[in-house]
């Protein structure tokens, strides 16, 4: 469809002359051959002075596939796809070149089947002056007759579609270069930095207008220098692919850990351009790394430490080891141990027990920091959270006092350790580390472990030293409360039961020996079996109206209790659900502190007396004359001929049963029968020696 004539009824002369100019070739010497024999590969059309087509060269039919009869006295909007024609883009082209004397325009144009190419045009005006033809005038020469336009097409399909490939293809790679979490950057062969990423720009720190031309150099510290320079020496001159670790000083005089991976940038002539590469923040790894050579050294301290708790014999021993230990680390400036709560023999809270690293008045300043943190402190000791407390960066604390001391005696941080073991608290370990992010969650986990073994092993060794002590504290206590499973039992089954041994198993699991009166086996083996406390059971024997039994007792007990405070019950009977119970501690225990324990655990239950009791000393001949004195001569010569015969020998006897029978001439049943007399007269002796009661006094 064509587009409708122009209006020529203002100027018919005008246009008479415009018709006659545009009669090429007989008119005026501009022809479309002649220019486009000048202009090869483009499509050139002239059009009159409304935008029509009036001649049309071969290169427009083979980029158009019209050929000039379609296309003359047709507008040359045609060519536009149909949103430019509604924006009116051709008549803005055609106002353009003839006010400018040019208009340049790129876009998408159509082809006769509908399809689309990308074209560079020109379209220019074409002016009559003084009988003759003139292209391009503009300006002053608007007032030369218009007699129609040359518009010069190129097709650049191919090339736009390489420049959008090569556009989408470098946006891609900036969203890559730029989404990237690590640094990228290119340095010339000088190691100028040529290209980088935000990344690089956020860690560095500074300004892009900055970094551009910036030397490589430049962004490590100057220790690092050598081996980078190093690094990018290989890279530009030898080729290789270089993974190289150093510091990155930011433009703020930070330091940041950045792992670098670098390769050559060379054309296909081996030109060498420079280099590219990644640079990591390993900053989190570093961190890593010395979080776990602290906890190996850490871990390597305390096996130190074991090593000396397996042989030491006091509780002295063991503090002076573990500060000693934490102070001779290289990760830690000095080590204290002290007390919680006032002690037996006058010591306060506060006051140090043992110290290594640090003078005398330097571990009771930090101690008492710790214990009673200042005003403007730490609101808990580790004392009341029962777990450890760290405090790190104390040489930059807001906190004078202890910023002060921390930069006096350069420590960066703190762990103070509270030394515990089921609920009792023995002391507070407190270790000082030079760095001032020392103590992770890691090490305070490790440390709160090795806290809790301490607390054990002093609790270990106060029950080890309760069987030994010459002097010990004697506490009656009555009771009615029948969470205790020996009240529970006698009250419930109307009986009087006692308490013959207590042995412990694991942690809350027990094996209790227990003699129970005037009731028949049956019943009591239903109420135990009922009984959630109870687990195990099992009838050893009766005699008379006594029966006598063994129980797995499970969860919290009396006994377990008092174990927690290094006490044990010596003597405990029990009459119709009211119990007596004498239990055992040992002098440098607070009592205090167990009798509160013990009645708020059990409440319907009082102390009845307290008294120290003067244990005697058995000599070990004393204790001979002892065993001598219940053995008969056969039951001693069976016992002797067995232990020095080689009979008791493992995993090989020396001897055999018949063997030392036939030694002594008597039968073989007979030598075991006075083994076995000899053995439980000489166990006896042993275990009833530490349930002998010696002189008392009420305190």
């Amino acid at each position: 469809m064509t587009d409708p004539a122009p209006d020529t009824s203002n100027g018919s002369d005008e246009t008479s002359a415009a018709s006659a100019a545009l009669d090429f070739p007989s008119a005026f010497s501009l022809d479309v051959q002649q220019l486009t024999a000048l202009i090869s590969a483009y499509a050139v059309s002239v059009l009159d002075p409304d935008g029509r087509v009036v001649r049309w060269n071969e290169d427009a039919v083979r980029l158009t596939g019209y050929n000039e009869d379609e296309v003359t006295d047709t507008h040359y909007r045609l060519f536009f796809p149909p949103e430019k024609r509604e924006d009116g883009r051709p008549e803005r082209l055609l106002e353009q070149a003839r006010t400018d004397g040019q208009a340049t325009d790129e876009g998408w144009r159509l082809r006769n089947d509908g399809s689309r190419f990308w074209v560079r045009e020109v379209l220019a005006p074409i002016r009559e002056r003084e009988g003759s033809l003139t292209v391009g005038d503009g300006g002053d020469s608007q007032t030369a007759p218009l007699r129609g336009y040359v518009r010069i097409v190129h097709d650049r399909t191919d090339e736009y579609r390489r420049e959008l490939e090569l556009r989408e293809e470098k946006a891609l790679t900036e969203s890559i270069f730029e989404a990237q979490p690590d640094l990228l950057y290119a340095f010339d062969t000088d190691g100028n930095l040529v290209q980088w990423n935000e990344r690089f720009e956020q860690v560095t720190g500074y300004d892009p207008d900055k970094l551009e031309g910036m030397n490589a150099l430049e962004f490590v510290v100057p220790e690092d220098h050598d081996q980078i320079g190093a690094a990018i020496e290989r890279v530009l001159v030898d080729g290789d692919r270089v993974a190289a670790e150093a510091r990155v000083l930011t433009n703020d005089g930070d330091e940041i850990p950045v792992e670098f991976n670098s390769a050559q940038v060379a054309g296909t002539d081996g030109i060498v351009f420079g280099f590219t590469g990644v640079g990591r923040d390993i900053s989190d790894r570093k961190a890593r790394e010395r979080e776990l050579e602290r906890l190996e050294r850490l871990n390597t301290t305390i096996r130190t430490i074991d090593e000396t708790m397996v042989t030491a014999d006091t509780q002295a021993a063991v503090e002076t080891a573990v500060v000693e230990a934490f102070a001779a680390a290289t990760l830690y400036q000095f080590a204290v141990i002290g007390q919680d709560e006032p002690a037996t023999g006058g010591q306060q809270p506060g006051e140090p027990r043992s110290w290594a690293g640090v003078d005398a008045t330097g571990a009771a300043d930090v101690l008492s920091r710790v214990l009673d943190p200042p005003a403007d402190g730490p609101e808990a000791s580790p004392i009341e959270t029962e777990s450890v407390q760290c405090y790190h960066s104390l040489r930059e604390s807001a906190v004078d006092a202890w910023r002060a001391d921390a930069r006096e005696r350069d420590y960066g941080s703190l762990a103070a350790v509270p030394i515990t073991a089921s609920g009792r608290t023995f002391g507070v370990l407190v270790v000082a580390a030079t760095d001032a992010t020392a103590f992770t969650d890691r090490e305070r986990e490790v440390l709160q472990e090795f806290g809790a073994t301490v607390g054990h092993a002093f609790n270990a060794m106060a029950v080890r030293r309760l069987l030994y002590l010459d002097t010990v504290v004697e506490l009656e206590f009555e009771s009615s409360d029948r969470q205790d499973i020996c009240i529970d039992l006698s009250a419930e089954l109307e009986s009087d039961v006692s308490l013959d041994h207590v042995l412990p198993l694991t942690e809350g699991v027990f094996v209790y020996y227990i003699t129970v009166t005037g009731v028949e086996p049956a019943k009591i083996r239903a109420f135990v079996d009922d009984h959630p406390k109870f687990g195990e059971r099992r009838h050893i024997d009766t005699s008379g109206d006594e029966s006598h039994w063994e129980f797995v007792v499970y969860g919290p007990t009396i006994t377990g209790l008092l174990a927690d405070y290094s006490a044990r019950i010596r003597t405990q009977t029990v009459d119709n659900g009211v119990s007596n119970v004498v239990v055992q501690v040992s002098p440098d225990i607070p009592v205090r502190g167990l009798v509160e324990a013990v009645t708020e655990a059990y409440p319907d239950t009082q102390l009845v007396s307290k008294r120290t009791v003067e244990r005697p000393i058995e000599t070990r001949g004393g204790f001979r004359r002892r065993v001598q004195e219940k053995l008969t001569d056969k039951q001693q010569a069976a016992l002797e001929a067995a232990y020095y015969g080689g009979y008791f020998e493992w995993p090989t006897r020396n001897s055999n049963a018949g063997e030392i029978a036939e030694r002594l001439d008597i039968a073989r049943q007979t030598f075991h029968q006075h083994l076995r007399v000899a053995q439980a007269k000489l166990l006896t002796a042993y275990f009833e020696a530490g349930d002998t009661s010696g002189d008392e006094r009420d305190d």
